[in-house]
């Protein structure tokens, strides 16, 4: 059994938790730049010119506009590929390398490193279900942080919680 007195000795480093922030943004920055390039090479893909896309930004949310003549399935299919996109590569890499390296070294930072990696993937797969599923709702919700369609995507993150904590155990970890 993990005790609380075994709790309060993971502790991350002044350096670490420095790490870690630097960490956090440069995976939000990968994560547009995938989110957003999946949105135009799926438009490419169905036949929308590059010149045609309209980048810009939907309050603080960068965005891409399809042009009106682009309509139907194709057009919902644009729209769900950005976020499954961003999650399933931030998945794969969760899968193949915090996991691996979690098993490797067990620690409290690669712990949380890997903890990262999986909630910014689920915060991807709910923003593409529900940029593709209910892509108003989605629209609307882009303009503040507290939508219903931003706290549906927070559950997910919180999910990826006991989901990363059922893959990496606590009770293997070393403190440092």
């Amino acid at each position: 059994m993990f005790g609380l007195r075994r709790l309060k000795e993971l502790r991350l480093s002044g350096r670490q938790y420095g790490c870690l922030m630097l960490y956090m943004l440069a995976v939000a920055l990968v994560v547009v730049v995938i989110h957003e390039t999946a949105h135009i090479l799926t438009a490419m893909v169905w036949g929308v010119r590059f010149v045609e896309l309209q980048p810009g930004f939907m309050g603080i949310n960068p965005s891409v506009t399809l042009p009106d003549w682009f309509t139907g399935t194709h057009r919902t299919i644009v729209y769900y590929s950005g976020g499954l996109t961003a999650g399933m590569v931030l998945l794969i890499f969760y899968l193949f390398y915090w996991m691996r390296k979690y098993w490797h070294n067990p620690t409290f930072f690669h712990w949380s490193l890997g903890l990262v990696t999986l909630m910014f993937a689920a915060v991807q797969f709910a923003f593409g279900y529900l940029e593709g599923h209910y892509h108003g709702a989605y629209i609307i919700g882009a303009m503040s942080f507290f939508s219903p369609v931003d706290l549906l995507a927070y559950g997910w993150a919180v999910s990826a919680i006991f989901f990363h904590w059922s893959l990496c155990p606590w009770r293997k970890m070393r403190i440092t």
